[in-house]
């Protein structure tokens, strides 16, 4: 793997999750995992979120690159 894929590939914990949900409890943690062809607008699209929600949840450092097999967590 990368150096840059390993930048790009962050852990989010639960409290964080819980966090970027507003402090709900009640959420719904979905783990999308980037084919060919995916942009997190495409993502953010099919999923009724925002890109910088993605980016935001997933500490993207680079919102113009993600790779296949790169796992985002969406919380809905």
């Amino acid at each position: 793997m990368s150096e840059e894929m390993k930048n790009t590939i962050n852990e989010v914990s639960a409290e964080e999750l819980e966090q970027a949900a507003g402090g709900a409890s009640d959420y719904r943690r979905i783990v999308y995992i980037v084919k060919k062809g995916d942009t997190l607008t495409k993502i953010a699209h099919r999923y009724g979120v925002t890109v910088d929600n993605l980016v935001h949840w997933n500490a993207i450092k680079d919102r113009n690159l993600i790779v296949v097999g790169q796992k985002i967590v969406i919380v809905k």
